[in-house]
C-alpha cells in the first residue's frame, strides 16, 4: 500500500512535469477489438501520451450519443461486422484495421499544450497531422471555420467539417474527436487511408436522406500512404511540438 507521504511526492512530481512541459511522451502500441479500445482508460496523466491503435476486428462505431436504430443489426451480423460506441460525439465511423488510421492522443490539463478552447485544441490538433502528412506529400487544407453539421454528418462522421479536420478539396480524409476530463483531453484521430464506403453503406437502415449512398461516396477520400510510414511522420511531428 501506497503511504499518504508517498501519494503527496506522487502528486507534486505530476505538478512539476505539468508545470514546466516537460517534452516526453508516452508512446504505444494498443491491439484489442474496437469496443475495449474506446472504454480503455488512460493510467497515467503524468504526460501526454499518443496511442497507435491496432483494433482486431471491424466494427462501426457509433458516437456516444447516436441513436442505434439507424443500424440494421441483422445486417451486421451477417456481414460480420460488429457495433460499438465511443465516448466522444459525432456520427459513425466505420473502423476496419487495413482501411483507418487510429490514434488517440492524450494530453493533461496544466501542460503547455493544453488549451482551454476547444476549437484551439482541435486547431493544434489538425495542424500536426497536416504537417506530418505534408511531409508525405498530401496536400490537404484544415477546416477552420465553425463546426458545419447537418443530417448526414449526424449519421456519418466523415460527412461533417470540425475545426482542425483535414481535407484534399471538400473530401475529408481526417476525422478529429476529443473527449475532455478533469484530467486531460483525449484526441481521437481516424484517417482514411483507403475511403470505400460500399464495404459498410448497407449497415444502415433506410434513411430519408436523399441519394444517401452518393452523398457517403462523395463525403470522404483515400489517402494511399502505407500505415507505418504515417505513424513515424506523425509522431516526429507531435513529439516534438
Amino acid at each position: 500500500m501506497v503511504s499518504e507521504l508517498e501519494e503527496v511526492k506522487q502528486v507534486r512530481r505530476k505538478e512539476a512535469l505539468l508545470r514546466d512541459g516537460v517534452p516526453e511522451w508516452i508512446v504505444s502500441d494498443r491491439t484489442d477489438n474496437v469496443q475495449a479500445l474506446h472504454s480503455m482508460a488512460n493510467p497515467d496523466w503524468a504526460m501526454p501520451s499518443m496511442w497507435v491503435m491496432s483494433p482486431a476486428d471491424s466494427c462501426l462505431v457509433l458516437g456516444s450519443s447516436q441513436d442505434d436504430a439507424c443500424i440494421d443489426f441483422e445486417y451486421a451480423e451477417k456481414s460480420d461486422v460488429g457495433i460499438a460506441r465511443r465516448t466522444t460525439g459525432g456520427g459513425a465511423v466505420y473502423v476496419d484495421p487495413q482501411a483507418l488510421l487510429w490514434v488517440d492522443v492524450f494530453v493533461p490539463r496544466g501542460h503547455s499544450l493544453w488549451k482551454d478552447d476547444i476549437n484551439s485544441a482541435s486547431t493544434w490538433m489538425g495542424g500536426v497531422w497536416e504537417s506530418a502528412l505534408g511531409s508525405l506529400g498530401v496536400d490537404s487544407q484544415m477546416h477552420i471555420k465553425p463546426f458545419k453539421k447537418d443530417s448526414l454528418s449526424d449519421l456519418v462522421c466523415f460527412a461533417g467539417r470540425a475545426p482542425g479536420e483535414l481535407m484534399v478539396g471538400d473530401k475529408k480524409i481526417l476525422g478529429i474527436s476529443q473527449r475532455r476530463t478533469k484530467q486531460g483531453v483525449r484526441f481521437q484521430c481516424a484517417l482514411a487511408l483507403e475511403w470505400k464506403p460500399e464495404k459498410w453503406i448497407g449497415l444502415f437502415t433506410a434513411s430519408s436522406i436523399a441519394n444517401l449512398q452518393s452523398k457517403v461516396f462523395n463525403s470522404g477520400r483515400s489517402v494511399p500512404l502505407e500505415r507505418n510510414e504515417v505513424i513515424r511522420a506523425f509522431g516526429q511531428v507531435l513529439t516534438s511540438s
